[in-house]
């Protein structure tokens, strides 16, 4: 198997809907997690430690402690956003950019180019789906192109009947008809390239 060629989007932010709402999901979910965890840690040990320090330091130095333990975890918080800021953006790519790519073939697709197989990159996600696609696009390439020999045949075998039935006025009118229903066939089969 032919190695695949390596794509490489230029752009991170490409459907930017989709990916900020990914991102600010990832973003309040991973600050709520942190907060919660950070602030629960600090009050059961802060509860803890404080009646044991009570008798060992002033008042005065533990409201100092507290409030400076406060500011480490509110400025740490601050400071690992951006982190989980650009993460969210890199990994809202993998998904972004393959439903980019899937929607801009599947509009080829659409305007009647069968020939064309949706290619993503080998660590994106929405790889099935892609996949799926192209196999239904082989199906209907497939039956596309079995109808297009089948009404090329069918005009032949109407171009002999015509020769032969030329001089009956009745037989031309059936025959007519029949070129009609092929011609129908024949355009909607066209609107279907197979390259």
């Amino acid at each position: 198997m032919p190695a695949r060629p390596i794509f490489r989007r230029r752009r991170y932010i490409i459907k930017t809907g989709l990916q900020f709402r990914y991102i600010g999901l990832v973003f309040i979910l991973a600050l709520l997690a942190s907060m919660v965890t950070g602030w629960t840690v600090f009050a059961t040990g802060w509860a803890f430690l404080g009646e044991k320090l009570a008798g060992v330091y002033p008042q005065g130095r533990l409201v100092y402690i507290f409030r400076a333990t406060n500011m480490a975890l509110i400025r740490n918080l601050l400071l690992v956003s951006p982190l989980v800021f650009v993460l969210a953006l890199l990994f809202s790519h993998k998904i972004a950019g393959p439903v980019y790519r899937i929607e801009k073939d599947l509009g080829e697709i659409q305007k009647g180019n069968l020939g064309l197989k949706i290619k993503l990159r080998q660590n994106d996600e929405l790889v099935d789906l892609a996949e799926a696609i192209n196999a239904l696009t082989e199906g209907f390439f497939q039956t596309v192109s079995v109808s297009k020999e089948n009404i090329d045949k069918l005009q032949k075998d109407l171009d002999g009947l015509k020769k032969s039935l030329a001089g009956q006025p009745d037989a031309c009118s059936r025959i007519d008809s029949l070129q009609a229903a092929v011609n129908s066939l024949k355009n909607s089969c066209d609107k279907w390239r197979l390259s």
